[in-house]
């Protein structure tokens, strides 16, 4: 019995058939822009301490007071603190990185119509000369209504 419905069911075929493909593509773009810059001007200069360099001329010495200080240079691009006496920034490169990456993904649903034309094996009751007796058989139709 359980192998009957199994081969009416395998015959008959599933009602709607979807079926989706995937498919994916990944774009990957990474550029890297120069940015000179030439002889940039500090934004802030705050003395830190005073260091005292020591001369010697014609056997004097001479104690001379240099004050050292930091100097911040500051742009929307980079950030540069440095300290010392004097400092003067000649050039600055700097090598912002810019990565996009892009996911494309395409779906794709097929759908396949129903089976509508069946062979179908089962059992059932039927009405013959000795009567109504059960009976084992196999037709060929046409599926109004399925699941």
């Amino acid at each position: 019995m359980l192998g009957t419905l199994l081969l009416m069911r395998h015959c008959a075929g599933p009602a709607v058939v979807v079926r989706e493909v995937v498919h994916a593509d990944t774009v990957t773009v990474v550029r890297v822009d120069t940015v000179v810059v030439e002889k940039p001007v500090p934004v802030r200069v705050v003395e830190r301490r005073m260091d005292t360099l020591l001369f010697e001329r014609a056997g004097d010495t001479v104690f001379v007071p240099v004050p050292i200080a930091q100097y911040q240079f500051r742009d929307s691009l980079y950030a540069l603190d440095v300290s010392g006496y004097g400092v003067s920034l000649d050039r600055l490169e700097v090598y912002p990185r810019t990565v996009s990456r892009t996911i494309n993904t395409t779906t794709e649903r097929v759908i396949k119509d129903k089976k509508r034309w069946a062979l179908t094996v089962g059992p059932g009751i039927g009405y013959g000369p000795h009567g109504v007796q059960p009976y084992l058989g196999v037709s060929f139709g046409f599926v109004i209504w399925s699941k």
